[in-house]
C-alpha cells in the first residue's frame, strides 16, 4: 500500500513539472521565432562578388606572408640576434719606464715612385701625415723629451710589412704608429702583439680583422662607433619622434651601416623604413613623413653622389616641410652642403672623427711652421700627424711603455678629446681598442658649425 502510494505521487509531481515546461517551451520557442533575422537568399551578383573578395584577401594574405618572410630572411643576414655575455676582464703586460723611448712610424710615401720631384698622388696623405709629425717632433724636442723616431716608407719593397718584420727593424720599438692600408693591419699588429709593443692604427677605419688584441688601438673611429654615436644623438634631442630611414642595401658598405643603425642599440627609437635601391618617388617619401611637421631622417647611404641626389629629392618634393637630416660621414665632399641655396629646408648633421681648430695658437703655428718648411697651406693630415705624435709622446714619458689603462688622459692631445674604449666580442672578450668620440657638423643654408 505504502508502495502504491510513493508510486502514485511520484506520477503527480512528474504531471506538474510537464504543466509548468510547457509554457515556458513555447514562449522561448516564440522568441526565438521573433528574433531570428534569417537573411535573404544572395543573388548570383552578390555572391559572385563576395567570392571575389574573398580571392582578393587571400591573396594579399599570402603577399603579406611573403614578404615577411624575406624581411625575416633579410634580417637573419644583417641583423643576427647578438646576445653579448659578461665582459671578460684582461691583463695588459707590465708597462716599462725608460729614459729614452723609440717611436716607429709607418706609412705609405711611395718615395721610390717620386718623379720630377714630385711626389705621386697615392702617397700625398702618407707624406702629409709625416711632415705633420716632424713638426710635433721639434716640438718634442724643444719640450725637452727623449723621444727617437724612426719612420719607415711601408709602400717601398725594401720596408713592406713584410720585410720589417723579417729583419726584426720593429723589435726595439716601443710603439709603432701606422698609417697603413687595412690589409696590412693584421700581420703587422699580431707581431707587434707577440713583442708587447703597442701598436697604433691611425688612418684606417678598418680593423683589419684584428681580434683579442688590447695592444691594438684604432684611433680613427668605425662605422659602427658612427652610427652607434649618431643613434644616441638622435634619441637624446628628439625622443618619441618617430624617426625615418632611407637606406640602401645594394653594396656592403650600404648593408652595414643599416645594419649597425638598426642594430642592438636602437632600442631607444622607432623607424619608419624606406629601401632606396632604387630612387624612391614622391608618392613613397609621402607615406613615410609628415608634412604638417619637421622630420628627423637618417640617410644610410655612403656614397656622396647617391646621397646628394636623396637630399635634393627631399627638398625639391617637400619645399614647406623642414628635415633634420643626419647622414654618414662619408658625405664631408658633398660640394652642395656648402651652397646657401641647395638644401633650403634641410639642416643636415654629418658625424665626422676629426675636426681641426685652426683658429688658435697651436693651429696657427703648426700652420706657420708648414708653410715655412714645406710651403703651401697645411692639409688635415698634417694637423692629425702632429697630433697623434705629440699625444703619445706624452703617454710614453708619464706612463711607460704600456699606457692603456690611462688612456682617459688626453690632456695632451691639443684638437681631440680621444675617448679610447674596449670593444668587446659577443661572448664578452675584449677584441681591441677604439676611440669613441665623435664630432658633430651641422650644414644649414651653406653654413655649417661643428660641436
Amino acid at each position: 500500500m505504502k508502495h502504491k502510494f510513493v508510486v502514485a505521487l511520484l506520477l503527480a509531481l512528474l504531471a506538474v513539472n510537464n504543466t509548468e515546461a510547457t509554457p515556458f517551451s513555447k514562449k522561448h520557442k516564440h522568441k526565438k521565432e521573433q528574433t531570428a533575422d534569417q537573411p535573404a537568399p544572395l543573388t548570383r551578383h552578390e555572391r559572385k562578388q563576395m567570392k571575389k573578395k574573398e580571392k582578393q584577401e587571400r591573396k594579399k594574405e599570402k603577399k603579406d606572408r611573403k614578404k615577411q618572410r624575406r624581411d625575416e630572411k633579410y634580417a637573419s643576414h644583417h641583423k643576427p640576434v647578438v646576445v653579448v655575455k659578461k665582459q671578460q676582464p684582461f691583463v695588459y703586460p707590465p708597462t716599462v719606464m725608460k729614459a729614452r723611448y723609440r717611436i716607429d712610424v709607418l706609412a705609405q710615401m711611395y718615395l721610390d715612385e717620386i718623379k720630377n720631384d714630385k711626389i705621386p698622388e697615392k702617397g700625398q696623405p702618407g707624406v702629409a701625415f709625416y711632415e705633420g709629425l716632424t713638426i710635433a717632433a721639434d716640438s718634442l724636442k724643444k719640450a725637452g723629451y727623449s723621444v727617437d723616431i724612426y719612420v719607415h716608407d711601408v709602400a717601398s719593397a725594401a720596408e713592406s710589412p713584410e720585410m720589417l718584420i723579417s729583419k726584426n727593424a720593429l723589435d726595439s720599438s716601443d710603439l709603432v704608429i701606422a698609417a697603413i692600408a687595412t690589409h696590412d693591419i693584421d700581420v703587422l699588429a699580431e707581431y707587434a702583439k707577440a713583442k708587447n709593443i703597442n701598436f697604433v692604427s691611425t688612418l684606417s677605419a678598418s680593423d683589419g680583422g684584428v681580434r683579442n688584441d688590447p695592444l691594438f688601438t684604432m684611433i680613427q673611429p668605425s662605422l659602427k662607433t658612427h652610427c652607434e654615436w649618431m643613434n644616441a644623438d638622435v634619441a637624446r634631442k628628439f625622443p618619441g619622434m618617430k624617426v625615418g630611414l632611407l637606406y640602401r642595401t645594394s653594396t656592403q658598405a650600404d648593408a652595414d651601416a643599416y645594419s649597425y643603425i638598426t642594430g642592438d642599440d636602437s632600442d631607444r627609437l622607432t623607424f619608419g623604413k624606406l629601401s632606396c635601391n632604387t630612387m624612391p618617388g614622391k608618392d613613397s617619401l609621402a607615406r613615410l613623413f609628415d608634412s604638417t611637421r619637421p622630420n628627423v631622417v637618417i640617410i644610410s647611404v655612403m656614397d656622396p653622389y647617391a646621397a646628394d641626389s636623396i637630399l635634393k629629392e627631399l627638398s625639391h618634393d617637400f619645399p614647406g616641410t623642414h628635415f633634420e637630416v643626419y647622414g654618414m660621414p662619408s658625405w664631408g665632399g658633398i660640394a652642395d652642403l656648402r651652397k646657401d641655396d641647395a638644401f633650403p629646408n634641410l639642416s643636415i648633421n654629418i658625424t665626422t672623427p676629426f675636426h681641426i681648430d685652426r683658429t688658435g695658437a697651436l693651429g696657427h703655428y703648426i700652420a706657420t711652421t708648414f708653410h715655412r718648411d714645406y710651403g703651401g697651406t697645411a692639409p688635415e693630415l698634417a694637423y692629425r700627424g702632429f697630433e697623434t705624435m705629440y699625444w703619445y709622446a706624452g703617454l710614453l714619458r708619464q706612463y711607460g711603455t704600456i699606457f692603456n689603462s690611462n688612456y682617459s688622459d688626453n690632456a695632451a692631445a691639443p684638437f681631440t678629446h680621444f675617448d679610447v674604449r674596449p670593444r668587446w666580442d659577443k661572448d664578452g672578450h675584449v677584441m681591441y681598442l677604439e676611440n669613441a668620440h665623435v664630432f658633430l657638423t651641422k650644414y644649414e643654408g651653406g653654413a655649417y658649425k661643428t660641436e
